[in-house]
């Protein structure tokens, strides 16, 4: 376990993990981590955020197959070039499409709301939360990637996991001790003059 790691250098080496140890996870460190969640800012602090671990392998199993349906939809052989990534990520995106029900733990991210169509706005009172999570994974070893392929069968995930309808999921969360062969970062981001302008788009901030 590490303790009390430094906030910055969370984030300048927290990394998308996706190959996991066999190895179980206390119900009190998961806990931890959805308590650190619900310390992140939401739309006029309505909390609408809802959590929902997922241990049993039965759901795991079939979820994932819609996940690899999902997966082959967008980066498979016969997506037609939808999306490209990069070698690297695709071969642990790839393995994570192919294994994610055999991380040991997931937990589902899910949003409450008023039944309304879904919208962009509606991650503001989630995704905080979500990476409030994702570091907070850190602090305990552990390792997590947010995925979201799993919302093209969003019904069939929710009627597997008896969600209601005024609840929509935001992200999948497969949780894990790191396998030897990953670890965190360093990262490597894009410099901050080629992404950011000042007062007009285009105009580079100086």
């Amino acid at each position: 376990m590490q303790n009390h790691l430094d906030l910055l250098e969370a984030l300048y080496s927290q990394r998308a993990i996706r190959y996991f140890k066999d190895q179980d996870i206390p119900n009190e460190i998961i806990y931890r981590l959805i308590e650190i969640a619900t310390k992140a800012p939401s739309g006029g602090n309505s909390q609408p955020w809802r959590f929902l671990i997922i241990k049993n392998q039965d759901a795991k199993n079939k979820i994932g197959e819609l996940y690899l349906q999902s997966w082959n939809q967008v980066y498979g052989s016969g997506s037609n070039g939808e999306r490209n990534l990069e070698q690297k990520v695709m071969t642990s995106a790839s393995y994570l499409a192919e294994n994610i029900a055999k991380a040991p733990v997931w937990v589902m991210a899910c949003l409450n709301h008023d039944g309304s169509d879904s919208h962009m706005g509606r991650g503001a009172s989630i995704y905080p939360a979500v990476q409030n999570f994702l570091l907070g994974c850190m602090e305990f070893g552990l390792g997590s990637v947010i995925t979201t392929l799993h919302k093209r069968y969003e019904k069939e995930v929710k009627e597997l996991l008896n969600i209601p309808d005024n609840t929509e999921t935001a992200a999948l969360l497969p949780l894990g001790y790191l396998d030897e062969k990953v670890n965190y970062g360093p990262t490597k981001r894009e410099p901050v003059d080629q992404i950011t302008y000042q007062d007009s788009w285009g105009n580079p901030f100086k």
